[in-house]
């Protein structure tokens, strides 16, 4: 088979089956009694393995079928989860990631796992000894006419009272068969399209590795008749037989006075899941299979119905997106047009037309947009390690997950926001010793936040450490040549700070893994400031640091509210916009330099838009009124005094291309209805 075509697909269900471990895995260690967790990691790691056997990675399948052992008596109540098996699953994921991130770059997915595969095994030997039960050797010897547990004959009485019928059916492939496992999965294909498997021996996992000789068995429920259900089974390419026997409620209930049913090892080596099973008293089987009961991989979605998804190339969307830009220009003018010809029916059709469009323009928005949790998803298990490893506490506590942010930069981003919250762990927080110390609690706090600004994402990373030592920041910057003495007396809080993101800058004692090699906060700067950013870092000495990161929102169509200054055209993202209002000049004050007036019981700030874009428009004569935006950073407010306002818009965000850089004011350009071009002003930066 031509594996090629399915790789990228491989990849990224890989990607997400091992960051859903990882979630998962660090609830569990907070919940380790949770069973339901633990059938949720059993299910993905069930399913990586499956995709790693079919594209041919022994050495991944075989490490996650180790795991995925472990896992099986610890959802069957025959293993309790402590340090030791947290820490080596915990390896065994990073050693999967590292496999899969080989195959994504060109690689085989080849590691060397015997120790990871011995130590899991050694758990699972360990407990079976410390048990004395003999479980796993019990199961292996499981008669072929199954051992139902008492849950599992119950399903089976309440299907038959609500009208379906029960078969033992037992499969039997030829004896040529080359590929007896992709037989068997035919079979349950055919099985699920018509009932329900409530069990299976030899079971899932044995069948799907070709742990059988030739037959396999299932209990098995359906409204579809026998002779029906056999002639689709025996359709199966190299099905030598298929034998069904219909099994009534008498014989289910003698099974269940049986003695050696409740207390069978056997019985307990498969357990379905009720929430998949039980709706077959009262209904139809649902095409939902209990856990167990197919070779089928799929990744577990909470009982409901499965997501329905397609994955498209970015470059597809970025086409999209740009022709969508035209054709919202084009409306604009469409518009324009209507309102001077006045024709009724041209009216009509450019209203509906608009509307049509904006519900287009509302998807096509949502395609490229995706929530930052993609990125802050991967921090919790990093911290867990990096504290653990310093030997700290540490919660990282994240807000805003659910901001969105431009597919592009979400990409990027990832990297910086490594590098400052492991900075926060290292540097940030102090040693518990310390903390307590200084009175605080032993467990430091790292918030991860996000949040929409403008047409601005704002990232910050903030900690309750130690904060930034101005006098080792400066010593350490004049020892490596940074800045002179001379020019390190002169220097503001705000500007030693930055100090950090100077090429290799560390205030670290010693050269570890984790850092002082300074390397590190000078990429973070370098990365943000090439994605069209700024990061800046505040810190109280004693109290704690806050990184902040403000983001474009790159590729954008947004509501504006567009204004002019004499002929000239701007636009101001109606986000961050409070409220349009008219001031008169006397009410504007000055107070030690600053411009103020009184709003809503507060004082802010009063900005001259003409004066900061140097407009020759721009008159401060004796009118009595003039117009005013009332714009918002955060928890700062800001007036900005324009001439007139035109109205709202939606409009197309432009980038000004590489020529026209580093201007704060200005976030990008927009086309308008008439094709007279238009800037967009940043809000964030009028607040200071």
């Amino acid at each position: 088979m031509e594996m090629n075509q399915y790789m990228s697909i491989f990849i990224d269900e890989a990607n997400d089956h091992l960051q859903s471990l990882n979630e998962n895995m660090l609830r569990l260690e907070q919940q380790p009694e949770d069973i339901g967790i633990v059938q949720v990691i059993f299910r993905s790691a069930h399913t990586l393995k499956g995709m790693s056997a079919t594209m041919g990675f022994e050495d991944l399948a075989s490490l996650t079928h180790e795991m995925e052992n472990v896992l099986d008596l610890v959802r069957n109540g025959k293993l309790a989860m402590n340090g030791t098996i947290f820490d080596t699953l915990f390896k065994g994921l990073d050693a999967l990631e590292g496999m899969v991130q080989d195959v994504v770059a060109g690689g085989t997915g080849k590691r060397d796992v015997a120790d990871l595969v011995a130590r899991l095994k050694a758990i699972v030997k360990g407990d079976v000894e410390s048990q004395g039960s003999g479980a796993k050797a019990a199961a292996q010897e499981t008669p072929a006419s199954l051992t139902l547990d008492q849950f599992q004959q119950s399903v089976l009485i309440q299907s038959l009272e609500s009208g379906h019928q029960a078969y033992f059916i037992e499969v039997t492939v030829r004896e040529d068969c080359l590929l007896k496992a992709a037989r068997a999965y035919m079979v349950f294909d055919v099985l699920e399209k018509h009932g329900e498997v409530v069990k299976s021996h030899p079971s899932v996992q044995d069948i799907e590795q070709e742990k059988f000789e030739r037959s396999f068995t299932v209990y098995y429920i359906t409204k579809t008749d026998e002779q029906t259900l056999a002639d689709q089974v025996s359709r199966v390419s190299e099905i030598e037989s298929v034998r069904m026997k219909a099994v009534d409620k008498s014989s289910l209930q003698e099974m269940n006075r049986a003695p050696e049913a409740p207390s069978s090892p056997a019985a307990a080596t498969v357990r379905e899941t009720a929430a998949a099973a039980a709706p077959a008293a009262s209904a139809p089987p649902a095409p939902q299979q209990p856990e167990g009961s197919s070779p089928r991989s799929a990744p577990a979605t909470g009982g409901g119905a499965v997501p329905r998804t397609i994955r498209v190339d970015i470059e597809r969307l970025d086409s999209l997106m740009n022709l969508f830009s035209e054709l919202l220009i084009d409306r604009v003018r469409l518009e324009q047009l209507a309102s001077e010809v006045r024709r009724a029916d041209l009216t009509e059709t450019v209203e509906h037309m608009a509307r049509v469009s904006s519900d287009l323009q509302n998807i096509v928005l949502k395609l490229r947009m995706v929530p930052v949790d993609s990125v802050f998803n991967r921090f919790p298990r990093m911290v867990r390690d990096l504290a653990k490893s310093l030997d700290k506490k540490v919660d990282l506590v994240i807000t805003g997950a659910e901001t969105e942010l431009d597919r592009t930069v979400i990409d990027e981003i990832g990297d910086p926001l490594v590098h400052l919250i492991r900075n926060s762990v290292d540097h940030g927080v102090e040693p518990i010793a310390d903390r307590t110390q200084a009175g605080k609690p032993e467990t430091g706090t790292i918030h991860l936040r996000a949040y929409h600004s403008g047409n601005h994402v704002f990232i910050e990373i903030e900690d309750d450490g130690r904060g930034i030592n101005r006098p080792k920041v400066l010593e350490t910057a004049i020892k490596r040549g940074v800045l002179t003495a001379e020019a390190a007396k002169s220097l503001s809080d705000d500007e030693v700070n930055m100090l950090l993101f100077a090429a290799g800058f560390s205030t670290a004692d010693k050269v570890s893994d984790i850092s002082g090699r300074g390397v590190g906060l000078d990429v973070v700067k370098s990365k943000i400031e090439s994605l069209g950013g700024h990061v800046s870092v505040t810190s109280t000495f004693g109290k704690g640091t806050k990184f902040s990161i403000q983001l474009p929102l790159t590729l954008s169509i947004i509501s504006a509210m567009l204004i002019k200054l004499g002929p000239e055209k701007y636009a101001f993202p109606l986000s961050s916009i409070v409220e349009t209002a008219s001031v008169k000049r006397e009410d504007i004050r000055t107070l030690h330099g600053t411009r103020i007036v009184e709003y809503r019981n507060t004082i802010v700030p009063v900005v001259s838009l003409a004066e900061l874009v140097e407009s020759p428009h721009y008159r401060d004569d004796g009118e009595t009124e003039t117009e005013m935006l009332v714009v918002r950073k955060g928890d700062k407010l800001a007036a900005v005094l324009v001439d007139e306002f035109i109205g709202q818009s939606e409009i197309v965000l432009k980038t000004l291309g590489k020529y026209l850089t580093n201007l704060d004011l200005v976030s990008g350009a927009t086309i308008l209805g008439d094709g007279q071009v238009a800037l967009i002003v940043d809000p964030n930066a009028l607040i200071k």
